[in-house]
């Protein structure tokens, strides 16, 4: 299982891509913590803006792309929490999906994100990479 970091789901709002391909190819097993719903909210507004599509259209192609993905209630993570937060001290926004990463012995995580390289014990995944798993 791959825990799928926010930038992931947002990059395939934007458009429709690799990204999003690899995300209802249904070749990988992914998971996010339920943390990502609380991100998307967040960003909503850019997303839209960016992708110039409406409310309901975010709001379309958002539940598509989460039937893809598991999300994982704070309950089964939050044990994790505290050791989450000193592998990955300098994002506040990466510590849920460590934690979840962390909990379930997962492959790795699925970013796009820098704060996560090199970090020891974090093992990640870029979507070049996965793209070259399919």
């Amino acid at each position: 299982m791959f825990v799928v970091d926010a930038n992931i789901v947002i990059a395939a709002l934007l458009k429709d891509s690799k990204t999003r391909q690899i995300i209802v190819s249904g070749k990988f097993e992914r998971a996010s913590p339920d943390y990502l719903l609380e991100e998307l909210e967040k960003n909503k507004n850019y997303i839209t803006k960016k992708a110039k599509i409406s409310i309901e259209e975010f709001q379309i192609v958002t539940t598509l792309l989460l039937r893809h993905i598991k999300i994982i209630p704070h309950e089964e993570y939050k044990d994790k929490l505290v050791q989450a937060k000193k592998d990955i001290s300098n994002d506040v926004n990466d510590v849920a999906y460590v934690a979840c990463y962390l909990s379930f012995n997962c492959e790795g995580i699925w970013t796009n994100d820098f704060d996560f390289e090199n970090k020891e014990g974090i093992k990640t995944f870029n979507t070049a990479h996965l793209l070259k798993l399919m």
